[in-house]
């Protein structure tokens, strides 16, 4: 695992926050990169690679690229704590023509959301919307070819990782011009309420320790965080300062 050039594309992608990340025009793919997704970007080095904009969902990550890299990158999650505020609140506005398709959770979970969306963004053009499940892969090359006809200029992408990366690379391959991102549970988590997390977890970085008490299956992932992520990302940047 290289981490120098994993590292200065996260630095890269951060430079140009907001205003070239949100530019339209030519077609570009975004994801965020946590604890947990580190061990799939060892997997598939290739794949996230490929990404035109790769960005940090975690302040242990943040810190350790500063202590062991000396570059200051901030956490860019995917979520109204992060970049969705920003991007639907430029969507929002009087005047802007630009539109935003969503595919990603169940089907009534997506619903509850968009209602959510037209709730707190009424203003937000919304040109489309499906779940993220495919009956076969005709049903998701049709899923690729609905949202290049939407025309949309951004689309948003929750699967979980490294499928929905992977489906990001293949709409920008078929042709999309838009701006993906990828948003992992983001969808599902904005059904009954925008704002998963309460001010007081993001005033002190709580998210990752948030989860864990209101969703199933993730106190795998604080050994993770604490202790399996920190070991791999310290020996990996080890490996590539000497080799």
């Amino acid at each position: 695992m290289n981490n120098r050039e994993f590292v200065r594309k996260i630095a890269d992608s951060a430079l140009t926050y907001p205003y070239g990340t949100f530019a339209v025009g030519v077609g570009r793919v975004n994801t965020c990169v946590n604890p947990f997704s580190y061990h799939l970007v060892r997997r598939h080095p290739e794949l996230y690679n490929s990404m035109d904009g790769l960005f940090v969902d975690g302040m242990t990550m943040c810190w350790l690229i500063r202590l062991l890299w000396m570059k200051r990158v901030p956490r860019l999650s995917f979520d109204m704590s992060g970049m969705a505020v920003d991007l639907f609140s430029y969507l929002n506005n009087i005047g802007t023509d630009k539109s935003i398709y969503f595919l990603g959770t169940k089907q009534d979970v997506l619903e509850a959301t968009i209602k959510q969306f037209y709730k707190n963004y009424p203003k937000m053009k919304i040109a489309g919307y499906r779940n993220g499940y495919f009956i076969d892969n005709d049903d998701r090359k049709k899923a690729i070819a609905d949202i290049i006809k939407s025309k949309s200029d951004f689309a948003i992408i929750g699967m979980g990782s490294p499928l929905q990366e992977q489906f990001a690379l293949d709409l920008k391959n078929a042709g999309y011009k838009g701006i993906v991102f990828t948003c992992g549970g983001f969808l599902h988590q904005s059904a009954s309420d925008i704002n998963y997390y309460p001010k007081w977890v993001n005033k002190y970085n709580l998210r990752a320790f948030y989860r864990l008490f209101h969703e199933k299956g993730l106190w795998c992932r604080l050994y993770n965080v604490l202790i399996e992520f920190p070991i791999l990302f310290t020996w990996d940047t080890l490996r590539t300062k000497l080799y």
